[in-house]
């Protein structure tokens, strides 16, 4: 995990890992993602007070089961007045659909902090995830300075048309799915190793200086973030 300066903690970030992979929130799709055509992508929320542009398709792509990134979803998407674009992968098990990016393959194109929130899971949670106040729209499922995950159901090209991932997208972390009997094939319990180690380099920074991080989307005080309360304990 990366301090607002940029420099990476490593005794939190494995702490974070470690979390993840207990509730759990890390892991990356079966098949590779970088397509020839197109090759610039935006994400933007319905209402279009946030965007921002990638300059290759997403690294990595998977759908994440676990408690953590489902309950998020869950709380954000069910508030009254919700009109934004789901990060559910499907209707069934309410798994997010994520994409992964590294930050310099970021910039964001328009925001402004008031039309940003961000939320954690438990009040002791230490990742924030951001979305638009206005419509709902998940937007970051993480955003640090180094990597992005991505709300991929947002994702559009040049034409406006939803980003589609070649092949099939694994579901991850299903050993924490709320109910596994709804959860799709192909799926994998926790996180397929040779999917780990395409992860490794990103979540490491190699090859992003964080030079294209964008502050409103970093909380200063993670104790005025919104909460998703635990409620699998």
């Amino acid at each position: 995990r990366s301090s607002r300066s940029g420099a990476v903690d490593w005794s939190v970030l494995f702490h974070d890992i470690c979390g993840a992979f207990e509730s759990s929130h890390l892991d990356i799709s079966s098949s590779p993602t970088m397509s020839s055509s197109p090759t610039s992508y935006t994400l933007k929320c319905k209402c279009g007070a946030f965007e921002a542009t990638f300059n290759t398709p997403p690294r990595i792509n998977f759908n994440c089961q676990c408690h953590s990134c489902v309950s998020i979803i869950q709380t954000i998407e069910s508030r009254d007045g919700f009109s934004g674009t789901s990060m559910k992968c499907d209707s069934d098990s309410g798994g997010a659909s994520v994409a992964i990016y590294k930050s310099n393959n970021t910039t964001v194109a328009k925001s402004d902090k008031e039309s940003i929130g961000c939320m954690k899971v438990g009040p002791n949670g230490k990742i924030a995830r951001s979305y638009c106040n206005k419509c709902g729209t998940v937007l970051f499922n993480v955003y640090a300075p180094n990597w992005c995950a991505v709300n991929r159901n947002a994702l559009v090209n040049a034409e406006g048309e939803p980003y589609v991932p070649e092949g099939e997208v694994m579901n991850v972390n299903c050993k924490s799915a709320f109910d596994k009997s709804k959860v799709k094939s192909p799926k994998h319990n926790m996180l397929p190793f040779r999917m780990l180690l395409k992860f490794i380099p990103i979540l490491a920074g190699f090859g992003a200086d964080g030079s294209n991080t964008e502050e409103s989307l970093i909380p200063e005080d993670m104790s005025k973030v919104d909460v998703s309360p635990i409620t699998w304990e």
